[in-house]
């Protein structure tokens, strides 16, 4: 057998299984068939943790608060951005908060409360509703999972699995004297055992159910905050519509406003929509403005056909992040009674630093400069980003091989000049150090590319 466990895609589960699957005498292997990992991380590389108060499904809210006790162990193993952040909830009548409320008292949940005129409301000058409509909770978070992703995968790295990058696999069958062999559009490979945490995707091992295609989108804002104030809260109001506007502090210091519709709006629609809850601000402090799929498929952990070598991980959901930590420990524990694993004698768990110029001292800088020129070079005005950043993105182990890439890991051309200043840079950039010519540099995926053509007089670049 080529490996031991084989995971197909590298997205935010697929990277976690790596980092935990590692931990033991396993040969692992993880295909993804886009070029970076992690593209199912929100673009803003900020995500609300939830508290389960508006689950429904009561599976997935024992792992929301299952995983809500992990993921402050491994942000700090991680080295990662985690927050306790806590948020109000506005609903859209008394009887609905009281609903939930009751609910949320029978579930356990702790630091929930319906909020009355001496409460919490006072410290939030944004929040005009009838307090018998809002609930305050203490259990809500913001963490960065993109950054999650990278970290686990990049550990995952160095303790030995391989990565295959742009590689679809086509088919999975199982073989006649055991293991499973893996067809992708570039090689076979054989294993013991597959873990599938990708969506859709119709193999002869076993047929999956028919993809339920969502009806709702997210209109998502980053907006520069500090024209508003500290807004230190996350603000959910849900409209009688059952259109949800959703406002969380970002990793990066800045506000992520999600808009959830059924119909997509024109920017202007989404800022109204948006100032309902913060009040007006200019339409220049929106840095970017994108739009995501609202993502309800239900979550589940298939191990029916574990012996013969196949587990299916489904979390396509708007809850991914809250529930990660959980889904990847009884997936890990699947696979490890399956094989018997020994953990290895050695686990290389420390983290790859970064280096964020525009969060270091002056002092911090010019040492830095001193080691290393690159970063004295600023690439990027809107947020600071120097050469040097994005270098070491494309050097690092699962570097960036794309503009999306370095622009997750690096937060360019997220600034209000949109990248008319740096883009070609950053092209620049990514064609030396991947030996490419600069039309060959894509965007995010095959077929990409930011170049179109050249013009024959500026044959130059």
């Amino acid at each position: 057998m080529d490996y031991d466990v084989v995971i197909l895609g590298g997205g935010l589960v697929g990277c976690s299984l790596a980092y935990e699957l590692c931990k033991y005498s396993l040969n692992i292997a993880v295909i993804e068939k886009n070029f970076d990992i992690a593209e199912d991380a929100a673009l803003f590389n900020s995500s609300l943790i939830l508290d389960g108060k508006d689950e429904e499904d009561e599976a997935v809210f024992r792992r929301i608060k299952e995983s809500s006790e992990e993921l402050g162990r491994l942000s700090t193993a991680l080295g990662v951005f985690h927050e306790k952040v806590p948020s109000f909830t506005i609903y859209r009548d008394k009887d609905e908060a009281k609903r939930i409320y009751d609910r949320a008292v029978r579930r356990g949940i702790e630091g929930i409360s319906l909020l009355s005129e001496d409460g919490p409301i006072k410290r939030n000058p944004l929040i005009k509703d009838d307090p018998s409509c809002v609930i305050y909770s203490e259990n809500t978070g913001v963490i960065a999972p993109y950054d999650y992703a990278t970290a686990m995968a990049e550990i995952a790295f160095d303790n030995g699995v391989s990565f295959r990058l742009e590689e679809e696999v086509t088919d999975i069958q199982r073989q006649a004297r055991g293991g499973m062999k893996i067809t992708t559009n570039k090689n076979k490979y054989t294993s013991k055992l597959v873990i599938k945490t990708t969506f859709g995707d119709r193999y002869t091992i076993k047929h999956e159910d028919s993809v339920m295609f969502p009806t709702e989108i997210l209109e998502n804002m980053l907006i520069e905050k500090d024209f508003k104030g500290e807004i230190r809260n996350i603000i959910t109001r849900y409209k009688s519509n059952g259109e949800v506007v959703t406002i969380l502090p970002s990793s990066t210091n800045k506000l992520v406003a999600s808009f959830r519709t059924n119909e997509r709006k024109e920017f202007s629609g989404v800022k109204k929509e948006v100032e309902s809850v913060i009040g007006p601000f200019p339409a220049e402090r929106v840095d970017i403005l994108n739009q995501t799929i609202y993502w309800k498929e239900p979550v589940f952990l298939d191990c029916e056909f574990a012996e013969k070598g196949y587990i299916h991980v489904q979390a396509k959901s708007y809850a991914v992040d809250s529930i990660m930590t959980s889904l990847t420990k009884d997936t890990v524990s699947a696979v490890v009674e399956h094989f018997k694993a020994m953990p290895v004698s050695e686990f290389k768990s420390k983290t790859r630093e970064y280096y964020r110029f525009s969060e270091m001292s002056d002092k911090e800088r010019n040492e830095l400069i001193r080691i290393d020129p690159k970063y004295g070079n600023m690439v990027c005005l809107c947020s600071n980003v120097t050469e040097g950043e994005i270098v070491d993105s494309i050097r690092r182990p699962l570097g960036a091989r794309t503009v999306e890439g370095v622009r997750r890991r690096t937060r360019i051309v997220f600034g209000r000049c949109q990248g008319s200043h740096c883009l070609t840079k950053v092209i620049r950039i990514l064609a030396r150090e991947l030996d490419k010519n600069p039309m060959d540099i894509m965007n995010d995926k095959k077929n990409s590319q930011v170049i179109a053509s050249r013009i024959k007089e500026f044959d130059t670049m």
